[in-house]
């Protein structure tokens, strides 16, 4: 890589998700980034090693809630002072990015960011890097907001997709990953068109990856979203003691909108480049199950688990014995205060349960 990129290489991890799909194990005061989910480390831990051959501690941003502050301290104690900055509340994506990239642009709007969710799986963490490097020479030379996009393995009708032109995908022979222009940014779609997405072969699953340099993504926000923007320049000049302050002021005024809807379906500087290292968003109980081991009758216990003649099934248990007699494709999710059971394959429904609890004012449970 070319030593003007490497040098002002900046990853951001944005880690201030609610994580309400692994509702009971997740909860406000304690989301899915910082649950030890297929390893002995915090989904938020293994994102930083990841990052660290990449860039090291002093150039790696964290955004969070600051409901979270304590868990932050607990699980990064490294990160300090600017590089760790709090949300007073969640508004979604664009105004996370927003804020980090106009306080990493203070230093230089030409640094580059890798911009990721802190709660993703990488089955092949050296490849996940390379990907990165290539991502970066691309959104540093164009000027582009370079996407990761998954190369879909199923018709998934719980991601979003990006897709990018026939003709360029039938016309790659390289070594390297290419580098696609986006045509559109799809929401996630039925079945049926998700069936013609993976048919088509030039549709990929929209990872949420983004890498370009700061002064790039600011100027999208500018173009799409000044009512984001206009509020949040001050950032650019403001005293780093008088950043929470600022924020605690502005984000209640700020609107809520995810950066793929207010930009990426917008501009026309995003580009797309293919990776293939082994990714998932860890999104439901169903895909941790498919991602763990399992057992010779396919079933995947944690914790204090007694099976007999189960099949397909994932049970977990926070302390107490948790024990079943011929079941079949079952998720079953033991927690201190509550418990969740379900058959696989609906597991994106618990959001449905996290939203009656609301409704019930049943708090003490989320």
């Amino acid at each position: 890589m070319d030593r003007k990129i490497k040098q002002r290489l900046k990853s951001v991890i944005m880690a201030g998700g609610s994580g309400t799909r692994f509702w009971p194990k997740s909860r406000r005061l304690f989301p899915k980034q910082f649950l030890k989910i297929l390893s002995d480390k915090s989904m938020l831990q293994m994102t930083i090693e990841r990052l660290l051959p990449l860039t090291p501690m002093d150039d790696i941003y964290i955004v969070g809630n600051r409901n979270h502050k304590a868990l932050f301290t607990q699980q990064v104690p490294a990160c300090h002072d600017h590089r760790l900055v709090l949300e007073p509340m969640g508004k979604n994506t664009a105004a996370c990015i927003a804020t980090i990239a106009f306080l990493i642009a203070r230093d230089d709007p030409e640094n580059v960011l890798f911009i990721l969710p802190a709660d993703h799986w990488i089955t092949n963490p050296g490849k996940f890097r390379e990907t990165l490097r290539l991502a970066a020479a691309a959104a540093f030379e164009e000027d582009a907001i370079v996407t990761l996009g998954i190369p879909p393995t199923f018709p998934a009708t719980g991601y979003g997709y990006i897709k990018v032109p026939a003709e360029s995908v039938k016309g790659d022979n390289g070594d390297d990953p290419p580098v696609h222009r986006v045509e559109a940014f799809v929401e996630k779609p039925d079945l049926e068109r998700a069936k013609a997405y993976l048919a088509s072969g030039n549709f990929f699953w929209n990872s949420g990856i983004f890498v370009t340099k700061a002064s790039v993504i600011l100027e999208e926000i500018e173009r799409f979203l000044p009512e984001l923007h206009d509020p949040l320049k001050t950032l650019a000049n403001i005293g780093l003691e008088d950043i929470d302050g600022f924020l605690e002021k502005i984000y209640p005024t700020l609107p809520s909108i995810s950066v793929d809807y207010g930009v990426m379906e917008k501009t026309d500087r995003a580009m797309m480049i293919e990776a293939d290292f082994g990714w998932s968003d860890v999104g439901s109980w169903d895909a941790l199950y498919d991602l763990s081991p399992k057992d010779a009758d396919a079933n995947v216990a944690e914790g204090l688990v007694l099976l007999e003649n189960c099949r397909g099934c994932l049970v977990s248990s926070h302390g107490r014995l948790v024990a079943g007699v011929g079941l079949e494709d079952m998720v079953v999710i033991d927690s201190a205060d509550a418990t969740l059971i379900l058959p696989r394959g609906r597991s994106q429904d618990v959001r449905r349960i996290v939203a009656r609890l609301e409704e019930k004012g049943m708090k003490d449970l989320l």
